[in-house]
């Protein structure tokens, strides 16, 4: 298992924020084959979520939702879970 350091870091670059404004996805920039597995678990957990009638505002419901989802673990750092919510709220929108 991945540290949750290492991991935060991975799911920064995964969504690309260090290198574009806008969220999107991108595994190839994850090397190890391990950190892309658990990575892309995280984000399919978080393809599960759909907007539900609390999401009157984006962005404050994807932060709701990001907190609920990493409540168990991992512990991502505050730039790993903005770069989820930065994802979630964008997909949505």
């Amino acid at each position: 298992m991945t540290s949750d350091a290492v991991l935060s870091d991975a799911v920064f670059r995964y969504v690309g924020l260090d290198v574009s404004p806008l969220p999107g996805r991108h595994p190839e920039r994850i090397q190890s084959s391990e950190e892309r597995a658990e990575v892309e678990g995280i984000i399919a957990r978080l393809d599960a979520v759909e907007p539900d009638e609390t999401a009157d505002d984006l962005f404050d419901w994807a932060e709701r939702e990001v907190d609920r989802l990493l409540a168990t673990g991992p512990d991502l750092n505050a730039q790993a879970r903005e770069a989820l919510v930065s994802l979630l709220s964008f997909t949505w929108r």
